[in-house]
């Protein structure tokens, strides 16, 4: 491409290619919806069926899990207790090959809309405002970019949250057992296992959550408690451990790295295999303290709320960018700008009610009488 073509981008390919760009990125949207909905986001099980992928860095995963299961035996955990090492091997490497597979499949949209625009200039006419908004377009493209990768992310934990806890597991082992100094890590030893602990307590929660979603009511609710249960006395354990010197610490770490052992035992079963709902063995939740009323409430985190509403107005704003940018307009558009004050009134239950009436209004034989109850029963949908 010549050198003027590069400095000079005309806001007409700009807006081709954001056309292109935006179209990848609907695709994607409605991929990592479709996954989450359905529960059948599972990272590795489409990178699995390529045989050359199974081995790439299997080795590596291989020593670490041999060592990680030698420290288990060295500080006393039985057997019993201790993961199965062709499963978790298995396990894990599925789970970081996917993560692997994943991200040139999000990056590489924006690699390709930002690359012809990374030299970009002013054109000569010195019209400087084309260049502005070309500039905050990419910069909208990169957060939209980054939103889905946390989107897709979330997607995994829901749909796959045994592999989550299989993970956080192993990784919270290494770090009790090991030290993070055999990692790159710019943090303290205390902020290490602190943030390998928390990420461990959410994935526990985030099993108990969405493991046994088709299962009754009660068995939920039991599910629920076993892994509070087992979080009240990993934190208690967790507690000695850095309050305590000497043979207490090591007994802490040595209650710490069996309940987290049999966790990850449990969780790092094949899911074609997996047929229950044990989180941890009941043996070692006999002494396991009561765990607060209030870290089982059912209201759906904050997070998720906020994650869900931001994902519904990237959605619409890349619904109205297409119509804005769409060759020739006409239909198209106007069935993308109505698409995307659809994805709006997702998140905002006024406009939602809105649109209700106005679709009561609007319904061919609808008698007067009835426009009262039909946005109800909207908005309840």
């Amino acid at each position: 491409m010549p050198s003027a073509t590069l400095q000079c981008m005309t806001w007409t390919a700009f807006k081709e290619l954001s056309f292109y760009w935006t179209s990848w990125t609907l695709f994607e949207a409605l991929w990592i919806g479709i996954l989450w909905t359905s529960h059948s986001r599972v990272p590795g099980r489409a990178v699995y069926w390529f045989r050359p992928a199974r081995r790439i860095r299997r080795r590596a995963c291989e020593r670490r899990v041999g060592t990680l299961l030698e420290k288990l035996e060295q500080q006393g955990v039985p057997e019993q207790d201790r993961p199965d090492k062709d499963q978790l091997v298995d396990r894990w490497h599925r789970i970081a090959a996917g993560r692997c597979a994943s991200v040139p499949f999000q990056v590489v949209p924006l690699l390709i809309a930002f690359a012809p625009f990374w030299p970009l200039r002013p054109t000569p006419e010195g019209d400087t405002a084309a260049s502005l908004k070309m500039f905050a377009a990419l910069a909208v493209f990169g957060v939209v970019s980054i939103a889905l990768m946390a989107a897709d992310e979330r997607a995994t934990a829901v749909s796959d949250s045994a592999g989550q806890v299989t993970t956080r597991a192993a990784l919270f082992l290494e770090t009790l057992l090991e030290g993070p100094g055999g990692r790159r890590s710019q943090d303290s030893a205390l902020d290490s296992h602190g943030k390998a602990f928390g990420q461990l307590c959410r994935a526990l929660r985030t099993q108990a959550r969405h493991l046994p979603r088709e299962a009754p009511a009660a068995v939920r609710e039991r599910v629920r408690q076993d892994t509070e249960r087992l979080i009240a006395a990993l934190t208690q354990s967790n507690v000695r451990f850095l309050l305590s010197e000497g043979a207490d610490r090591e007994t802490a770490v040595r209650e710490l790295a069996r309940l987290a052992s049999n966790a990850l035992r449990h969780s790092c079963r094949p899911r074609t295999s997996r047929d229950s709902l044990v989180v941890i063995g009941a043996r070692l939740l006999a002494d396991a303290p009561s765990p607060d009323g209030t870290a089982g409430a059912s209201e759906e985190p904050l997070p998720n709320r906020l994650l869900r509403g931001a994902g519904w107005l990237m959605a619409a704003a890349a619904l109205f960018t297409g119509a804005a940018v769409f060759p020739g307009g006409g239909a198209a558009a106007d069935v993308l700008t109505l698409a995307g004050a659809f994805s709006v009134a997702a998140v905002f239950p006024a406009l939602r009610a809105v649109l209700g009436r106005a679709a009561a209004a609007d319904a061919p034989g609808a008698a007067p009488a009835d426009t009262g109850a039909v946005p109800n029963r909207h908005h309840s949908a």
